[in-house]
């Protein structure tokens, strides 16, 4: 059955009871099209159920209930599509659930800080959010965002993220926008880049697409400007190393279109496609063998499966890759532990 509105849309709409006609005619026909459908709708409305819970108790953990939920349900681990529902449900709620406990709190309070409110996605899934001086934010799988519910009486627009996230940051000249990502800041006045930080990587990324940004280390009073970017740069960042180095690319989609569904590898060594394909597919990667680190990857995915995604790399390869999958093993509190993938070379030894 067709329908041009994410069914995760209609479910959360259903929730909320925001249902149109047509579209409360559609979602009833989805729902009667299978016990699948009827036990994810289930799902979504026992996670829903909670935040009621989390608020009134003043505990905000959505990300442990979805857990929760997704162990008692018999999914397919291959299909992101569904984990994508699932995120756009979690993400509202803990919008939803902020908000309430910041309007129960604050009122009370009467506090005049800074309010902040967290976003943040599961690994294989992505969401986006708009800011409240309109700063569009995709953030990628695996990611979190920190940032004030509003920028008003504030010298900067300043918000934390931690995993990898892509912006159009409204124009103010008056109020530069700031992007702290751990041992760097990016300082932008109004400008499209990606930014990806994850903490166990080595590596920091900014790709600017448009406008300028400036990186800049160290913490207020004692900040140093270490790089003023220009369209179709790439800065890289090397934690370990210590060190920044700068290349211009003509085509920077493979780090912004993440975003539109689509994971991307242009001529990208093998500690970055796993890197990639971790967060893309929720899995864990041993590289068995040295020697495949040096090969190098072009290929685009949207709707493949894990399997698919790694037939496809691995039969690329000029000397070949092999690759095994080893399935997630259930623990002692009910989850599951990440599925494994193990690449090793073909050559016979």
């Amino acid at each position: 059955m067709e329908y041009g509105q994410d069914t995760g849309d209609l479910i959360l709409k259903s929730l909320t009871g925001n249902l149109g006609k047509e579209e409360k005619d559609f979602f009833e026909k989805w729902l009667a099209e299978s016990e699948e459908n009827k036990q994810e709708y289930r799902a979504y409305k026992e996670l829903w159920s909670k935040s009621g819970e989390m608020v009134v108790s003043d505990s905000v953990d959505v990300e442990s209930s979805l857990t929760a939920t997704k162990n008692r349900m018999n999914f397919n681990r291959g299909k992101k599509r569904w984990l994508y529902r699932m995120q756009q449900i979690a993400a509202v709620l803990v919008l939803a659930i902020v908000f309430a406990s910041l309007y129960l709190n604050f009122g009370i309070s009467g506090s005049e800080s800074p309010i902040y409110q967290d976003i943040s996605t599961t690994y294989g899934a992505q969401t986006s959010v708009t800011l409240a001086d309109g700063t569009k934010v995709w953030l990628n799988s695996g990611s979190r965002l920190h940032f004030p519910v509003s920028f008003d009486n504030q010298e900067q627009r300043k918000v934390e993220l931690s995993g990898e996230a892509f912006f159009e940051v409204a124009h103010n000249p008056e109020v530069p926008f700031v992007v702290n990502a751990g041992e760097l800041d990016v300082k932008v006045l109004g400008t499209s880049f990606n930014v990806s930080a994850y903490a166990e990587y080595d590596k920091l990324t900014v790709a600017l697409l448009e406008g300028k940004v400036s990186l800049i280390q160290g913490s207020a009073g004692s900040e140093k400007e270490l790089l003023t970017m220009d369209p179709n740069q790439v800065a890289t960042f090397n934690r370990g190393e210590r060190s920044l180095n700068v290349a211009e690319e003509s085509d920077l989609g493979k780090y912004s279109d993440w975003k539109d569904g689509r994971l991307v590898f242009f001529g990208d060594d093998l500690e970055t496609v796993v890197q990639k394909l971790e967060k893309w597919y929720n899995v864990e990667t041993l590289i068995a063998d040295d020697e495949i680190r040096q090969y190098h990857f072009t290929a685009t995915f949207t709707d493949e499966t894990l399997n698919q995604a790694l037939s496809l790399l691995c039969s690329s390869s000029s000397s070949g890759i092999n690759y095994q999958i080893a399935a997630a093993e259930r623990k002692t509190d009910g989850s599951y532990t990440k599925r494994k993938v193990i690449l090793s070379s073909k050559k016979i030894r």
